[in-house]
């Protein structure tokens, strides 16, 4: 018997630590991607068009009336062309062309990826669909967005849709290398060279190496060749007055690897991050996706998609100082319908009302201290401001903390030509100018601009800008609960340290520990025995504090015996729960729920045909906690950890039912206060663990069956299968065999 205990504690760890050094090896596989190895080649780009070599820098130029130094470009996203969502998505994009850009003519638009919407018509399954590329193809000639500035114009990049279900970057399903602006995959450097400076603007890619099928392909990553390629356009551009860094994914969205250097090493060369994809989220909580990553020293600014909220964003700097302003569509509904689908057609220009955008003094909650010269706002003789509007201006009206400045208005903007030779092809700059005296200003205070404009068809547009003239100044975002929170978290490692910590805590704490402790026991019988006594007792005491607190009327006496009932209830849920694992871990369920544990760590939680335009063999692939597995190499999603912590918490959660509802209730409760059936095994509570196991566990198994096909269920070891075997265990003990009252021998001194 004692040998036959060694034997199998001995057996029980050794599996366990020889599953988890497993588990480590693949963990580390999984991200072998991220970082070069020895043996690597060093990553060829494809040639980049190289500005010019940048003058030696100027003098600190004084902001006053002129408008020569000032560069304005547009970023929108996620666009999601769709031949069958009949609103948004492209009758926005037709207006955005017709109305937007020629009004704001800007010297660059830049747009972060989700072009198309690559679905099917049921939007379920990914399919790229080459009619919604021909229409974006379309669109781009229709404006001669590509020849624009000899080519400098517009930028796109790919989002995740654009390369959802698209094996690689050769494949033909990738339509982005043959219908976009940019055509290369890999990002691109766009350098601008101005006379009163040089700008760089780089975009990475962070689709995966393999577009798998959604619900896959939420998150990015940069791999080690990524990486490189990031590293030599961060250094070609390292004598940019600012350098903006593009991605479709937000950074809290994204694994970054490393080549040289890591990501933060280089982020802190760009000024501002630009990037779409989270589309405003939902309830609200994704209305100012912002955030100021201060050791780093930039600006992350997600911008609402263009889909469905219409909206856009215009900057301008302004002898380096970056201002912004968002702004939708003059549209009568948003989203606008569209029943003609790819047909529709966009004429006409919107009436669009006056745009404001205020340079100097610069919003005080957007500085950026270690890439702008924010002295200038203090040494300036004008209040700036760019307007654009689509008829005369009326009047401009600008006060400061609600008085309104004595001296008018004077425009000093102009349109200027990029290419000589184009005239058709100009730059608008519409400034205005207020003279003021900034020393007034310059104090401890947080001062209030609001400029209101009106043209002469009486459309009129106010602005309000916060600035701080004070050096020690400055003006907190509070975002967080509508999407800064979300923009400053690392869910690359929230995602791990939660997977790892729970699925530590799951094993030992619900299944081994428990099972060495039954092995360890000498008499198991007795020693249930003594429990159950003991949580008879904890009981009785419970319910003595509870008539003392009925009865005691001081308040300092009751919430003495109020913590005390707590802290009793305490210990009677700890010590019951314990008993059960323990008395779980002699019944024959405790061997499959320790499978299907270390299944989750050394095991696919499932196989398909992820990517289901691949050919062959190619497009199938498998699903580990770590990453996925497809064509001989790993891809470090992060949406494989979101699947894995569904596994663990739903095996968890079964892990602490199952113990208790298979244990008598006389084990855990006196028979004297077993009137009825203990609360846990209700009805209400049955139903709920059903419904529970359906959503974490039984939605997802449909998604993958309908999307990467039935291997996804043959071989769905930490999903299909645990589900099904969950759902048979709870109809075994819930409904086709409930527990008997009586099932269980009171011990006599309970009694």
């Amino acid at each position: 018997m004692l040998k036959h205990r060694i034997a199998n504690t001995a057996g029980i760890v050794a599996a366990t630590l020889l599953c988890w050094l497993y588990g480590l090896h693949l963990y580390r596989s999984a991200n072998q991607p991220l970082y070069r190895s020895a043996s690597q080649p060093l990553y060829s780009p494809p040639p980049q068009p190289a500005a010019h070599a940048p003058p030696s820098a100027p003098a600190p130029a004084p902001m006053r009336d002129s408008s020569d130094s000032i560069l304005t470009f547009i970023h929108a996203s996620d666009v999601h062309i769709s031949k069958f969502v009949p609103k948004g998505g492209l009758v926005h994009f037709l207006h955005f062309m017709q109305t937007s850009v020629p009004l704001i003519s800007p010297r660059a638009l830049i747009v972060t990826g989700d072009l198309t919407d690559g679905k099917d018509k049921h939007r379920l399954i990914s399919q790229q669909q080459p009619e919604e590329w021909l229409k974006y193809a379309e669109v781009l000639e229709r404006h001669k967005l590509r020849a624009r500035f000899n080519g400098t114009f517009y930028r796109d990049q790919r989002g995740n849709h654009d390369c959802f279900n698209v094996f690689s970057a050769d494949s033909k399903e990738n339509y982005f290398k043959q219908y976009s602006a940019a055509r290369d995959s890999s990002g691109y450097l766009l350098q601008i060279q101005e006379s009163f400076g040089l700008y760089s603007f780089v975009a990475t890619d962070g689709c995966p190496a393999h577009g798998f099928a959604r619900p896959l392909n939420f998150f990015g990553y940069l791999d080690a060749p990524s990486m490189q390629l990031l590293e030599q356009r961060m250094d070609a551009a390292k004598d940019s007055n600012h350098t903006f860094l593009l991605n479709h994914y937000p950074v809290s969205t994204m694994l970054y690897g490393r080549h040289s250097r890591p990501f933060k090493a280089l982020v802190e060369r760009a000024s501002v991050f630009l990037c779409g994809h989270l589309h405003e989220l939902v309830g609200g909580i994704g209305r100012q996706l912002q955030a100021y990553k201060a050791s780093e020293g930039y600006w992350e600014l997600e911008i609402g998609d263009m889909k469905e909220h219409a909206v856009y964003r215009v900057f301008a700097v302004d002898h380096d100082l970056v201002s912004f302003v968002d702004v939708r569509l003059p549209l009568s509904t948003i989203p606008l319908s569209n029943p003609a689908l790819l047909d529709a057609r966009v004429e006409e220009a919107l009436p669009h009302p006056p745009v404001i955008l205020v340079t100097n003094p610069k919003d005080a909650r957007y500085l950026l201290p270690k890439h702008e010269p924010l002295e200038r706002m203090r040494t300036s003789s004008f209040i700036r401001m760019l307007v654009w509007t689509d008829a005369p201006v009326s009047s401009i009206t600008v006060a400061i903390d609600g008085h309104r400045l004595p001296h008018p208005a004077a425009y000093r903007g102009r349109e200027r030509q990029v290419v000589e030779g184009r005239a058709d092809e100009t730059v608008k700059v519409p400034l205005w100018v207020v003279p003021w005296d900034p020393a007034q200003y310059d104090d401890a205070r947080v001062h209030q601009l609001q400029v209101t404009v009106v043209d002469e068809m009486g459309k009129q547009s106010t602005s309000l800008t916060p600035f701080a003239l004070g050096r020690d100044v400055s003006i907190p975002l509070n975002n967080d609960a509508r999407g800064g929170w979300i923009m400053q978290q690392d869910f690359a490692s929230m995602f791990r340290i939660s997977g790892f910590i729970s699925y530590i805590i799951m094993a030992l704490c619900l299944l081994v520990i428990p099972r060495l402790y039954y092995a360890a026991l000498p008499n198991y019988a007795s020693w249930l025995s003594d429990r159950a006594v003991l949580h008879h007792k904890q009981q009785a005491l419970t319910h003595h504090l509870f008539a003392l607190l009925q009865r005691d009327a001081n308040i300092f006496a009751r919430s003495k015996l109020l913590l005390a009932i707590l802290a009793a209830k305490a210990r009677f849920v700890v010590w019951t729960q314990f008993t059960a694992q323990v008395h779980f871990s002699s019944s024959w369920l405790f061997w499959p729920s320790y499978l299907f544990a270390m299944s989750i760590c050394v095991l696919p939680l499932f196989a398909g045909r992820l990517i289901p335009s691949a050919a062959g063999s190619d497009g199938i692939g498998s699903v580990y906690a770590y990453g996925i597995y497809m064509a001989g190499e790993w891809s470090p999603l992060l949406d494989s950890w979101t699947y894995a912590l569904a596994s663990i918490v739903s095996l968890a959660v079964l892990l602490v039912y199952l113990p208790a509802a298979i244990a008598p209730p006389p084990m855990f409760y006196s028979p004297r206060a077993l009137t009825k059936r203990p609360w846990y095994r209700s009805v209400a509570i049955r139903v709920a663990m059903l419904v529970f196991i359906f959503v974490y566990l039984g939605i997802p198994v449909l998604m993958t069956l309908y999307t990467y096909g039935w291997e996804s269920v043959v071989f769905g070891y930490g999903k299909a299968w645990l589900f099904i075997a969950s759902s048979v265990a709870l109809y075994m003990v819930d409904w086709r065999l409930p527990v008997s009252l009586s099932s269980y021998e009171v011990p006599a001194a309970s009694t």
